[in-house]
């Protein structure tokens, strides 16, 4: 008798979680919230519990403790045969026969990776990308910028103070050049300009 639910299949017969072909990443919390819909199944609850779990306690906004997932009796996690490396991670996994809870599977080298000190961070929808992350920061207007409490005050000399420089207005007036904030009056700094009456004037500036 088995329960499948993507990517585990629990073989109640012989007490093994079986991996998806092709999956060779599993995440802890992912993989228990599989088990409890096991356990719970038509055709589970006849049987003996397959794993419990600990942890997940909130430490904040988003934050929780790391998952820790037991599994119970003789029950193991196994990867389809192969050569590649399987990883399981998201966690703690423990339990299994001998305290092993990866079942042999010619060819592949299943890592555990364990955390004593384990968190979770959990973000609404997807997690962005490394380039959808930098287009969002290139994209932010200065004025998203100046709304938003967080981070220090508003500076010139930050990276948002560099830009403000050469996005807002600005006006010279003797020896005093005037930064403002994106609504163009309100001023944010103040720079002393050094004048030199015998320096070249700049007419252009081209990239290479």
């Amino acid at each position: 008798m088995s329960y499948y639910i993507a990517p585990f299949t629990f073989q109640f017969g012989t007490s093994l979680i079986e991996v998806d072909s092709g999956v060779t990443d599993i995440d802890c919390s992912t993989l228990y919230d599989a088990i409890k819909l096991a356990q719970w199944s038509e055709e589970g609850i006849i049987y003996d519990r397959i794993g419990q779990g600990s942890g997940l306690n909130d430490l904040g906004p988003g934050v929780q403790v790391g998952i820790t997932v037991e599994l119970l009796g003789s029950w193991q996690l196994k990867f389809p045969t192969g050569n590649y490396i399987a990883r399981v991670a998201g966690g703690n996994l423990i339990g299994g026969p001998g305290g092993d809870p990866i079942a042999y599977s010619a060819g592949v080298q299943a890592l555990l990776i364990q955390s004593a000190n384990a968190t979770v961070v959990t973000a609404s929808g997807s997690i962005p990308t490394a380039n959808e992350i930098a287009d969002t920061v290139l994209r932010r207007s200065t004025a998203n910028v100046e709304a938003s409490g967080t981070g220090d005050a508003l500076s010139l000399r930050s990276l948002y103070g560099m830009v403000a420089q050469g996005v807002h207005n600005t006006q010279v007036s003797g020896n005093t050049l005037t930064v403002t904030k994106s609504n163009d009056t309100t001023v944010l700094g103040t720079r002393t300009i050094t004048t030199n009456p015998n320096a070249e004037p700049i007419v252009g500036l081209n990239s290479d």
